[in-house]
């Protein structure tokens, strides 16, 4: 799995649901998300998909699988929420809806999608049931395989705004905000932030959809501050001077972008026990 798909795992295993028939969250749930597993969890295609994810269960229960086609919007801050799925645009077949999950086995799932207009994303929930903790527990878990149709121009530089660099000493953290200003859904590979003293670590890779307008943040721990602000694409890098900011903690930063599209336009909720 490649650090893209990793990064964002990550943000939707920390969004997803994970319902349990009794009590909270307890110590042994590592044991348990790790016990169900979604391969690949995140992929893109250019303009239509024919393709296929695998569920496996380690456990030594079988597990009841549905799965449920959504759509899914990403806030401003990086949240991702889900919505309905525009079927009358994005079109999704599944070669199964719901099945039988033996123990410590595989099931693969085929499907093919195709959307009237690009770009378009969505994700494929399964939801797992029947996998119960040492106290008796019985859980449901749920993931998510995202899926980003992507349109055939790629996204270009001069569409990508830098607006902001703001940096929180006390949380040794810095952030930027990035705009699309475009149509054109793009991925950010990579960002990293500088100046004459060093560098941060290179923070994760993140969808920037059509439109929105989002924050990355990254570890910076440096006494000075940083000031350029360097952005890889896959066609394209920006390397950018910026004043910092002192971080705006009243900025709504888990709200929805003012830019944001439709919901009817997004597609893929968590999986999560999250941020695609």
């Amino acid at each position: 799995m490649g650090s893209s798909a990793r990064h964002e795992l990550g943000v939707l295993l920390r969004q997803a649901r994970l319902s349990l028939a009794l009590g909270a969250a307890t110590p042994f749930l590592p044991a348990v998300l790790s016990a169900q597993t979604i391969s690949p969890p995140v992929v893109e295609y250019q303009e239509r998909a024919r393709s296929s994810f695998q569920l496996s269960n380690s456990s030594i229960f079988p597990l009841t699988v549905v799965l449920e086609v959504h759509g899914f919007d990403v806030t401003e801050g990086g949240e991702v929420v889900a919505s309905p799925l525009d079927t009358s645009r994005v079109h999704v077949k599944l070669s199964a809806t719901s099945f039988r999950l033996a123990p410590r086995a595989t099931y693969t799932v085929f499907y093919e999608a195709r959307a009237d207009s690009l770009p378009a994303w969505f994700s494929v929930t399964a939801a797992m049931s029947g996998a119960r903790t040492d106290n008796g527990l019985n859980l449901r878990l749920i993931l998510p395989h995202v899926v980003y149709l992507n349109q055939k121009q790629p996204l270009r530089k001069e569409e990508v705004v830098v607006r902001r660099l703001e940096v929180n000493p006390a949380a040794k953290t810095a952030r930027v905000q990035l705009e699309n200003l475009s149509p054109r859904l793009g991925r950010v590979l990579e960002l990293q932030l500088a100046n004459g003293k060093g560098q941060s670590r290179a923070a994760g890779a993140f969808p920037l959809l059509p439109g929105h307008r989002r924050w990355a943040q990254v570890d910076w721990d440096l006494e000075q501050l940083p000031e350029r602000v360097s952005l890889r694409f896959a066609k394209f890098t920006i390397d950018t001077t910026l004043t910092p900011l002192p971080a705006d903690v009243h900025t709504a930063v888990g709200g929805r972008s003012t830019n944001a599209p439709p919901s009817d336009t997004a597609a893929a909720p968590p999986a999560s026990a999250e941020r695609r």
